[in-house]
């Protein structure tokens, strides 16, 4: 039977076995091979639901290879049944060519733009404007990425792909429904439970590792090669022959909806859940908030992510979730008043790349970091990048000597775009990470699913190195005077093997090193006994335990009171706790499962170290609660505190230490030189406090021990 052959000769290597994830497939296909039109429909289908699983879920169900196997069949049975062929095979992305021109074509819904800003005030400003319209509801968010490619609108009927549309003016559109076609996450027919009429709206981008792939090409034909990936979008979506702009590896991230009948959800996140389910890709990083300060706020957090993709990105969109609400706030003349986009201005450089070394973290994360010739960006001599782990240097493949694109993302951390291959030296060779640990020499090992790369040795030079500068650090135990040279003359002098060697030093111990007097060092050790009453939070923060921040250490002491009854905690027990979950909690409890490190707390606790709250009660309640529920931000260089005992302060009043300021923000405590902190706090109208005006507030006129300004560190 021709059918029969056909699959067998695609699907069955040459010992007539079948790949392991086909093997379900291939005996389904078979038993239904006497019928052509069963067998496309079904292998269809199969492609399909592995296009989803592959775009809209990025989980692959099947390898490359096999995939290719499964079309290659279909192709075949579709040439030799003909009539089982239909238009919305997955065979039949490419069309003819376009003759006449495009259409132009009125969208039934206008596109409208969206309302934008650079600055995070008047971002608060927005979110106030937009709570006082809904009077005063409680308003979910969702938080997307605004992709840097063209806006278009595509159109089922009936689950099937009838219409591609550009944005055009908003009113009108080019038709590009054949080009569409071309891009592999674009579903020609929905799967599941699909609405009659359903108008998904998104962007169509190019990766930037497409765009390495196709200025590879140019090079080696000696032409000029493309110069960014949003203008190589907007050109190949409008090919006149589809083939081109099939070549050109085109995707497509779904962000909104149009037109629809029958969608049968209420909610933006619940629409976006529903478009996946549908076969659609959506962008990662997505996510639903509460409240608008927490929509802010993981929008600072993806922003500091954005090293994590493969496309670019021109800012950050908040979107209302309830589409009730949405109808509520309706839309001015030019924008929706439901969502804006939060941008930042996007600063960019080529270098060059001269070295690649890996640098050993405080929990034993070892971090791969480029070199650079320095270049100057937004301002700043950058001469170093991270690259943050071996993946990333994989899929970006970038080498020693590459000429490459580092960006400033809203003048933060700059990180590497891409690199520029048709630059490359012919002797150019992939970086191969080290197998051994720089500073120590132990295996490295991979860790979290094989993304990082962890040093697994806890005596490693470098992890004590950066355990005990973390450990001094102003959100730890704020050790004035012990700067990195510091540490490292410790450690290389003998002084300390361990964070509790801190608090046996003498000042004969150290008045003895390398710019380091009898004063100098009276000071560090000075500063070392008064941090011994930092506090249990304080201390656990210090101990780097992975995940346990600031916060997670408040929380975790406010519950077990000391940091010996939290090691004695049940993960089950952590797993409980509002904002642990269970990866924290597994952490902790392999933290104190280490002898060593249960040994270090003892040895802390012996030296003086306090490591559980008072008796009479927790930090939060020894002080009058004069500032409870309200936000204070510190900035500038108060006279009589450092900025992290200020915030202490702050919390043992009831008071929640902020670090932005925005319209929820009651107080802005600002010291001398105070910066945009302060100028935001003006132009939202937020009372400024002076350090007396704060302590008359808080009703304590209590200074530190020493009225004296502290000593600045000392390296």
């Amino acid at each position: 039977m021709q059918t029969e052959s056909i699959l067998r000769k695609n699907l069955c290597s040459e010992s007539g076995g079948v790949s392991p994830p086909l093997a379900p497939l291939y005996e389904k296909l078979l038993a239904v091979s006497s019928s052509p039109a069963e067998t496309v429909s079904l292998l269809s289908e199969a492609i399909r639901r592995f296009d989803r699983a592959y775009f809209a879920e990025q989980q692959p169900e099947i390898p490359d290879h096999d995939y290719d196997r499964l079309m290659k069949a279909l192709r075949e049975l579709e040439t030799a049944f003909p009539e089982t062929r239909s238009p919305d095979s997955p065979t039949a992305r490419v069309g003819e060519k376009l003759i006449g021109g495009r259409e132009v074509v009125a969208h039934r819904v206008p596109m409208l733009s969206i309302e934008n800003t650079y600055s995070e005030s008047e971002l608060f400003e927005y979110g106030t404007r937009t709570a006082k319209l809904l009077s005063g509801e409680k308003v979910a968010w969702v938080d997307e990425l605004k992709i840097d490619g063209v806006a278009a609108s595509i159109l089922y009927e009936d689950g099937r792909l009838t219409r591609g549309i550009t944005r055009g003016d908003g009113l009108t559109g080019d038709d590009i429904t054949a080009n569409v076609k071309t891009i592999r996450d674009v579903p020609l027919r929905l799967l599941g439970d699909v609405p009659p009429v359903l108008e998904v709206r998104g962007e169509i981008y190019m990766p930037n590792s497409e765009l390495l792939r196709l200025n590879l090409i140019q090079a080696e034909k000696g032409e000029k090669p493309f110069a960014n990936t949003r203008n190589l979008t907007a050109g190949s979506i409008k090919q006149e022959d589809p083939a081109v702009c099939a070549a050109r590896g085109l995707r497509f991230f779904a962000h909104s909806v149009g037109r629809t009948e029958g969608l049968g959800v209420h909610t933006h996140f619940d629409f976006m859940e529903k478009l996946r389910a549908l076969g659609f890709a959506t962008s990662p990083m997505m996510k639903r908030l509460p409240d608008f300060p927490a929509a802010v706020g993981y929008a600072r957090e993806m922003i500091e992510r954005l090293h994590e993709l493969d496309f670019e990105t021109d800012g950050i969109v908040l979107k209302v979730d309830d589409f009730g609400q949405r109808q509520r706030l309706g839309a001015t003349s030019k924008f929706p008043r439901w969502v804006i986009a939060y941008k930042f201005e996007k600063y960019e450089a080529e270098t060059t790349v001269r070295e690649i070394r890996v640098q050993v973290g405080k929990t034993g994360k070892v971090t791969p970091v480029a070199e650079l010739d320095p270049v100057e960006i937004a301002g700043s001599v950058v001469a170093r990048a991270s690259l943050h782990n071996a993946d990333e240097i994989a899929r970006k493949d970038i080498r020693v000597g590459d000429r490459v694109v580092v960006e400033k993302a809203g003048k933060i951390i700059p990180h590497i775009v891409r690199a520029e291959p048709e630059h490359r030296p012919a002797e150019s060779a992939p970086y191969r990470f080290p197998d051994l640990c720089p500073a120590c020499g132990t295996p490295l090992e991979k860790a979290d699913g094989g993304i990082l790369i962890r040093c697994p040795n806890a005596a490693c030079p470098a992890q004590l190195q950066r355990r005990v500068e973390f450990f001094a650090s102003k959100e730890a135990m704020d050790i004035d005077g012990l700067g990195g040279k510091a540490v490292t003359l410790l450690i290389e002098s003998g002084l300390i093997s361990s964070i509790a060697d801190l608090y046996r030093l003498k000042v004969s111990d150290v008045s003895g090193l390398e710019r380091m007097g009898k004063k100098s060092a009276e000071n560090l050790i000075a500063a070392i006994e008064k941090s011994k009453k930092a506090g249990p939070a304080r201390l656990l923060n210090a101990l780097a335990i992975r995940n346990v921040g600031e916060q997670t250490a408040r929380t975790l002491i406010g519950e077990y009171k000391s940091i010996e009854n939290l090691s004695r905690a049940s993960q089950e027990e952590l797993s409980r706790l509002p904002d642990i979950g269970g990866v924290i909690a597994e952490n902790i409890i392999d933290f104190f499962g280490d002898p060593e490190n249960t040994a270090m707390v003892g040895q802390l606790r012996e030296c003086g170290v306090e490591t559980a709250l008072a008796e009479e009660g927790t930090e939060s309640v020894q002080e009058p609660q004069t500032l409870a529920g309200k936000t204070v931000v510190v900035t500038g260089t108060l006279e009589h505190y450092s900025r992290s005992e200020a915030e202490e302060l702050i919390r043992r009043h009831g008071g929640k230490a902020s670090k932005s300021v925005s319209k929820k923000t009651d107080y802005v405590l600002a010291g001398t030189a105070a910066g945009s902190k302060l100028s935001d706090a003006r132009k939202l109208g937020v009372p400024v406090l002076s350090e007396d005006e704060f302590l008359n507030l808080i009703g304590s006129n209590e200074l530190p021990e020493s009225d004296e300004p502290e000593p600045g560190r000392l390296f």
